[in-house]
């Protein structure tokens, strides 16, 4: 039963977390937790300590677990690591990618504009289906990278700038309307196989986004 359970468990905590549904620095009673998830106390503890090792969690001594704080030194951190990976990715995925790789793309753009249409609005559920295509956007643009290692570690930096996105969230909303569709412009360099406006299109993106969760959360830098 725990191997079967464990990954629910882990699953749902990490989403919490990730989410904002649990603040940082929250306290993380293994009880508590048990009961919101309809777990045991060991899957719990398991859970607990995959995400201690990923940087979600912390442990304090014998005091127990804390949701792992923020600060606007981890988010610089993060944030500039992932675009150093992602755009390099980016670029690779043009070089190598094929029609499979369009077609994914082309996917989840219309995933995205299908989910926007449905869920215009500031609900937390409409929220979170627009973060999550976005997600998957982001992560069909670089899919035909050949470096697992590489996907795996943009994936989880990208996790870990999601904490961020969402707390900023909850105090405005950060994806305003502008002009442009920035999104569909990446696209149709990548399409066009232009190498150098793909790229520095992808870095100004995740930029303006950052600089968006910084004034929102850090305004005294």
């Amino acid at each position: 039963m725990e191997n079967q359970e464990t990954p629910s468990t882990y699953q749902q905590l990490r989403t919490d977390i990730l989410e904002g549904n649990i603040e940082p620095e929250s306290k993380l009673s293994i009880a508590v937790l048990a009961n919101r998830y309809g777990s045991s106390a060991a899957p719990v503890r398991e859970a607990l300590s995959r995400l201690a090792a990923e940087g979600l969690v912390t442990r304090r001594g014998q005091r127990g677990y804390w949701a792992a704080p923020i600060s606007a030194d981890e988010f610089v951190e993060v944030s500039r690591l992932r675009e150093m990976l992602e755009v390099d990715a980016f670029k690779q995925s043009i070089k190598l990618g094929d029609l499979d790789w369009e077609a994914a793309i082309a996917g989840a753009r219309h995933r995205e504009l299908a989910v926007k249409s449905q869920s215009a609005g500031q609900e937390d559920d409409q929220v979170l289906a627009r973060t999550r295509e976005n997600r998957r956007f982001h992560m069909a643009l670089i899919s035909a990278c050949p470096s697992e290692w590489q996907l795996r570690f943009i994936s989880t930096l990208y996790d870990q700038g999601e904490r961020f996105r969402r707390l900023a969230l909850t105090s405005q909303p950060l994806n305003q309307p502008s002009g442009k569709d920035e999104h569909e412009e990446l696209m149709n360099a990548a399409f066009a196989r232009d190498i150098k406006t793909a790229t520095e299109l992808l870095r100004l993106h995740i930029r303006s986004s950052n600089e968006k969760v910084m004034n929102t959360l850090f305004p005294e830098r």
